[in-house]
């Protein structure tokens, strides 16, 4: 479960409230994402499997009949829209087995091998989420290619601070510093390490923080990183407080949130904390720059930057964070800019290219 998902699951309930289609989330039951889904108001089908971050070739050719049979019995006129490649290769040559439309939205910087470029040319239409991964898959052609920005809905009730802090405060959080935040999932290109460095560095001269790291495992694990923390002997000074949703919430209790990932192709993360007043210091790298190009909301850092740079970036803000944080016009012309119905009313268009029958068709089973 991840921002990708969250992503998805907006604009599926947007689809179904704004346009009127329904939307069925195909993945294994009993899972967060299922979970999720239909806590979004979407109904699951279960594909009968375990869960897993991967699937073999062998493995996808063993359920290639069970595969086919949940496909066939997809709605007459549906699209199958695809959130990775994983999935893509799992399900793709599946749907277009059973004669539906594919749409593949690409939300990685991948190192794109032959086998990566057969499977996004299964698709009938490729949505990318930034220009930069846009150009990671610049051997499709444009006519088939389009870029959509990740949909980011903030529930107000969610992004206020006073309630905010409150629920950092239940985390373990104090109430009476400043919070300095890390919200991602702990793979390697997030570089939550790096965080806990720089962490290091601002305690120095800001014995006024806290920092909170909100997330899950992925390449580190949680007991990876308090064991840095100890090593760095901020151990007592920062808070793990898992995986929350919404992110908005994580993100507008902080006064400061640092974004260390690099190659992110978009970086929800920093579109959020714009919006809700939060202000970042990034990497200037692929969809950050992207975002701050766009919108601004932080300043960012060179790929390169050390912790110590990282760290001296943070204090010019926290000193006067008036100086990068967006007005309330600004911030709602990102909001709109981001919304759920500008993404929907982008993508029904392409769907509509994919089947002109779709929206005569939408109240069927």
């Amino acid at each position: 479960m991840g921002g990708s998902h969250v992503s998805t699951f907006t604009l599926a309930r947007a689809l179904q409230e704004e346009h009127g289609v329904r939307c069925l989330v195909l993945c294994p039951a009993e899972t967060l994402i299922a979970r999720h889904a239909i806590e979004s108001g979407l109904h699951v089908i279960s594909t009968g499997e375990a869960p897993t971050s991967r699937h073999h070739l062998i493995y996808d050719a063993s359920r290639l009949f069970a595969r086919l049979q949940i496909a066939k019995a997809f709605p007459a006129d549906s699209v199958v829209h695809f959130n990775d490649l994983r999935t893509m290769q799992s399900w793709g040559p599946i749907a277009r087995l059973a004669g539906k439309p594919v749409v593949y939205h690409h939300r990685s910087l991948n190192r794109m091998t032959p086998p990566k470029r057969f499977l996004i040319g299964l698709a009938d239409e490729v949505i990318c989420i930034s220009a930069s991964c846009r150009d990671n898959v610049s051997f499709v052609r444009p006519t088939k290619s389009a870029v959509v920005l990740n949909p980011v809905h903030i529930d107000p009730a969610s992004a206020q601070r006073v309630d905010a802090r409150r629920f950092a405060a239940e985390q373990g959080c104090p109430t009476d510093r400043l919070l300095v935040g890390f919200v991602g999932n702990f793979w390697f290109w997030k570089r939550p390490d790096l965080f806990l460095q720089i962490c290091s560095r601002l305690l120095q001269a800001r014995t006024d923080c806290h920092f909170v790291v909100f997330g899950r495992s992925g390449d580190w694990t949680e007991h990876d990183l308090v064991h840095i923390a100890q090593d760095l002997g901020i151990a007592d000074r920062i808070t793990f407080a898992g995986f929350h949703l919404p992110g908005e919430r994580n993100i507008a209790a902080l006064d400061l949130l640092i974004a260390t990932s690099v190659r992110e192709p978009f970086g929800r993360t920093l579109v959020e904390a714009a919006i809700v007043g939060t202000p970042y210091v990034a990497t200037d790298d692929a969809g950050y720059r992207e975002i701050w190009n766009t919108w601004r909301g932080g300043r960012l850092v060179p790929v390169t930057a050390t912790a110590d740079e990282f760290a001296q970036v943070a204090l010019d803000i926290l000193s006067v964070p008036e100086n990068v944080v967006l007005g309330s016009k600004e911030r709602n012309r990102v909001a709109k800019d981001t919304s759920a119905s500008t993404h929907a009313i982008q993508i029904m268009e392409i769907y509509d290219r994919l089947r002109p029958s779709l929206r005569e068709t939408v109240g069927d089973p």
